[in-house]
């Protein structure tokens, strides 16, 4: 019998046990991979303590999909999971820093009563941009959503660099004011 065939049979013992709700073995399974995947974790994100709670957040899911999951080799599924909410974790930051970025920082929107969604913050967003005087539009869009730089711009719409960046100011301290309310 080779080794990975005997991985194999203890991963289905300790399946079937997890399948029975054991808490001890999944206590011991928590206790055995836990630390190793945090260091995989913090090796793809480099944020420990986002690392921590990405391989907690896989450790819950195990328990509450446990009746229903068909692993073949713990090992295998745990760097699988923890890799993919890293991807996850990943695409959140760039989404969250494309819109710093922008000047608007969704971190600082509060969501009076969980009514609001991010679709209705994008359309009070675009509200505020067609507030914006078509020059101050034009240039905004330029400068945040099709992130080109202020001298690209200036050349593109025949201006100085100055009047770009006013421009671009302008439109943060009109577009901050009208989601004034939604910011803490």
């Amino acid at each position: 019998m080779r080794i990975n065939d005997t991985e194999s049979i203890a991963d289905q013992l300790i399946l079937e046990h997890l399948k029975n709700s054991s808490q001890g073995v999944f206590e011991m399974v928590f206790k055995y991979y836990y630390s190793g995947l945090v260091v995989y974790s913090d090796q793809i994100i480099k944020d420990t303590s986002a690392s921590e709670d990405i391989v907690q957040s896989v450790f819950m899911k195990l328990w509450e999909n446990r009746k229903t999951l068909e692993i073949r080799s713990f090992r295998n599924y745990f760097i699988q999971c923890v890799k993919n909410r890293c991807i996850d974790h990943l695409r959140n930051l760039e989404v969250k820093n494309k819109y710093q970025v922008h000047g608007i920082d969704y971190s600082l929107v509060e969501l009076p009563e969980e009514m609001w969604t991010k679709t209705e913050l994008d359309e009070l967003i675009q509200q505020g941009i067609s507030k914006l005087s078509p020059r101050c539009r034009e240039i905004f869009i330029l400068s945040r959503m099709e992130n080109l730089k202020i001298a690209e711009i200036a050349e593109k719409l025949q201006l100085s660099g100055r009047t770009v960046e006013t421009q671009i100011s302008k439109a943060l301290k009109i577009l901050r004011l009208e989601l004034a309310e939604y910011l803490i």
